[in-house]
């Protein structure tokens, strides 16, 4: 049995939805990269339809790093489907530095999930935030409801599971089913990096012609709840939002320190 979105979207019998294949894109618009990523988003969001289902990914320095051991996302990342931008101010500041004088933002999914639902609210479209737990993302759909009037926004918080088990294939194919039932023009993925990434490369194509744009936005729904409070901006400027999430979560402390292991490369220009 399929399960109902958090906030009251009502499941409708799935339509099958076709599979397309996408060519890779070998190089960025902009010919940007931050090693072999190529960095598309520089400034603006959300991008322009496609005949495909766009896949948004915001590249940070735990991403970077785990690039190497994530096959998927070495996938994700090169696809024509794939926009990608810098989430991070490390990031921000060595691709500075490597391309200087070229445009270039910062654009972290938790400050874009507000810019899809103003979008979405103003061009009539349908928003579906998947992940977090049921509270939180009941939390986000609310607030979000209560910031944009109008805004067609509903939420699925799927059940816990562990990359690579069966609990992981039918997390997919409920969340299609959401997806279907919502009648989603956009959907933002929360289920922390390597999930939501490694469901990302399973189903946009499968959203192909149905679905405009799936955004990987990691905690975005946690912070737009407010479970989870956002840096303020001079914190962020000043390159301490890993701190500052420390602080806030201390279960965190740990990611924190692998993630000092970027420093090193960024500092020598090895990307």
């Amino acid at each position: 049995m399929s399960p109902p979105p958090v906030a009251n979207a009502t499941l409708r019998a799935p339509t099958l939805l076709h599979r397309a294949a996408v060519p890779t894109l070998p190089v960025s618009q902009q010919g940007l990269f931050f090693g072999s990523v190529p960095i598309s988003e520089t400034a603006g969001f959300p991008p322009p339809a496609a005949p495909h289902c766009w896949v948004y990914v915001t590249l940070n320095a735990e991403i970077a790093l785990s690039l190497p051991h994530s096959p998927w996302l070495q996938r994700l990342v090169h696809e024509q489907r794939a926009r990608v931008s810098v989430d991070g101010q490390w990031l921000w500041w060595a691709l500075r530095r490597k391309y200087p004088g070229r445009p270039l933002v910062k654009l972290a999914g938790s400050d874009l999930i507000h810019t899809l639902a103003g979008h979405a609210a103003q061009q009539g479209r349908r928003l579906l935030l998947v992940g977090s737990t049921p509270e939180a993302n009941g939390r986000a759909v609310q607030r979000l409801r209560e910031r944009w009037p109008g805004l067609a926004v509903a939420g699925y918080a799927p059940a816990h599971y562990t990359t690579g088990s069966r609990a992981e294939a039918r997390a997919s194919g409920e969340t299609l089913a959401a997806i279907d039932a919502w009648r989603a023009d956009y959907v933002v993925l929360g289920l922390g990096a390597a999930k939501e990434h490694r469901m990302a490369e399973r189903i946009a194509p499968l959203l192909d012609g149905h679905v405009l744009g799936l955004c990987c936005f990691g905690g975005a729904i946690d912070m737009a709840g407010g479970l989870v409070r956002r840096a303020p901006g001079w914190v962020q400027r000043s390159g301490l939002e890993g701190p500052w999430r420390v602080w806030q979560q201390p279960a965190r402390l740990l990611r924190f320190l692998r993630v000092l292991r970027v420093l090193p490369q960024l500092l020598r220009g090895r990307y």
